[in-house]
C-alpha cells in the first residue's frame, strides 16, 4: 500500500504540461505538407528514372537494330558472285580469275549479269526484274547474286539453298533444269527499303516507320518483305579497282548508276570489278524515348548522304547512321 500511495504522489507533482497529448492543427498540417514534399519528391525521381531507362533502352535498341541490319546485308554481299569449285563445267574453269560469273538466270536481265547490281534511290522491282523510277535522296537497293549447292536436298529449309525469305530457291524456273541435274542453284536476294506498319508508340503517337525489306528468287512472284522494323534509310556505294592489273585495291567508290556507266576494262565489266560495297543504314527509334532537349537546343544527327539534321520541335526519336565496307571476296584474285 506505501508504493500505491508514493505513485499517486509522484504523478501529482508531474506537470500538466508534461504529459501525454494529441498534436496540434498547426503541428498536423506541417506533417501532411512534409508528407507531400516527399512523395513529390520521391515521384519526381522515380520519373526522371524511367525516363533515362526509355532512353537509354531506345539507344540500346537503335545499336543493335543497326548492328542486325548491316551483318544481314554484309553476309549476302561477301558470297556475291561465288560458284562452288567441286562442281566443274567450263565456266568453273574460269571462276579462278578475278569477277568471273554467268547469268545463271536471265541474260536479257542486267540485274544479274554479276553478283552484284544496284539500284540509285529505287527499289528492286521482282515484276520487272529491274530497278523502278529513281527518286533523288531516296533509298537505294542492291541485288545480291551466287550459287550454292543443295547440301541438305533442294526441299530442305538448311543450308544456303534458301533466300533471305526462307523460301526455297528450287522453286524458282531458272532452276529446274539446274535441280534435275544436282548443280549449284541460283541464289539472288534484293535488299531495300519498304513501307512498315503503322504502330502507336509509348506516347500515343501514330506512326509509319520504314522497314529494311528483302525479296529473294525462292518466290519470284511475290513483293519484299520486312526484314528489320526501324530502317530509314540505305545507301550504297561501290567500290572499283582500276583492272589495268597493278592491284585489286577500290580507288573509288561510286553509285550503282557511275558503276554502269563505266567501260569494260581488260576483259570484266564495272560490275565484275567491284571489290568492296559501302553500305549505311540510318535507324530510328521505335519509341520517341529520348530525353526532352533543353530550351533553345536543337538536336541533330547526321544521316547516312553526310548531311547534319536537324530534329523537330517535341521529336524524341533516336536517329543514328551505322556504316560498313565490305570486301566481294570473290572479285578478288591472286591471278591477274
Amino acid at each position: 500500500m506505501s508504493l500505491l500511495r508514493l505513485d499517486i504522489a509522484a504523478q501529482r507533482r508531474t506537470p500538466a504540461a508534461s504529459r501525454q497529448r494529441g498534436v496540434s492543427l498547426v503541428e498536423l498540417l506541417v506533417g501532411l505538407v512534409i508528407g507531400i514534399v516527399l512523395s513529390l519528391a520521391a515521384a519526381a525521381l522515380y520519373l526522371g528514372t524511367r525516363e533515362t531507362a526509355r532512353g537509354s533502352q531506345a539507344i540500346t535498341d537503335v545499336n543493335e537494330t543497326g548492328k542486325i541490319a548491316l551483318d544481314m546485308i554484309g553476309r549476302e554481299i561477301q558470297k556475291a558472285g561465288f560458284y562452288p569449285a567441286q562442281f566443274g563445267n567450263d565456266w568453273a574453269t574460269n571462276n579462278q580469275f578475278a569477277g568471273a560469273y554467268f547469268n545463271g538466270k536471265d541474260v536479257t536481265k542486267p540485274a544479274f549479269n554479276a553478283g552484284l547490281f544496284g539500284c540509285d534511290g529505287a527499289n528492286y522491282d521482282p515484276g520487272t526484274m529491274g530497278c523502278t523510277a529513281t527518286a533523288a535522296n531516296k533509298p537505294d537497293s542492291i541485288v545480291i547474286n551466287y550459287f550454292a549447292s543443295p547440301e541438305f536436298g533442294n526441299d530442305s529449309l538448311l543450308g544456303n539453298t534458301n533466300d533471305c525469305n526462307r523460301n526455297k530457291v528450287a522453286n524458282d524456273t531458272a532452276n529446274a533444269s539446274r535441280s534435275a541435274t544436282g548443280l549449284p542453284l541460283f541464289v539472288s536476294n534484293r535488299f531495300g527499303i519498304v513501307a512498315g506498319t503503322t504502330y502507336v508508340d509509348t506516347d500515343g503517337n501514330t506512326v509509319s516507320a520504314n522497314n529494311l525489306g528483302c525479296h529473294g528468287n525462292g518466290l519470284e512472284a511475290g513483293s519484299s518483305q520486312s526484314a528489320l522494323q526501324g530502317i530509314d534509310d540505305l545507301v550504297i556505294r561501290y567500290g572499283l579497282y582500276s583492272g589495268d592489273g597493278s592491284e585489286q585495291s577500290p580507288t573509288d567508290f561510286m553509285t550503282a548508276a557511275n558503276v554502269t556507266a563505266q567501260p569494260v576494262v581488260g576483259g570484266r565489266t564495272a560490275w565484275q570489278r567491284v571489290t568492296a560495297v559501302s553500305v549505311c543504314v540510318l535507324v530510328r527509334s521505335v519509341s520517341n524515348g529520348r530525353q526532352e532537349d533543353k530550351t533553345g537546343s536543337v538536336r541533330t544527327y547526321t544521316d547516312c548522304r553526310g548531311q547534319t539534321i536537324s530534329m523537330p520541335s517535341g521529336n524524341r526519336y533516336i536517329f543514328k547512321s551505322f556504316q560498313r565496307v565490305y570486301a566481294v571476296r570473290n572479285n578478288l584474285s591472286a591471278l591477274l
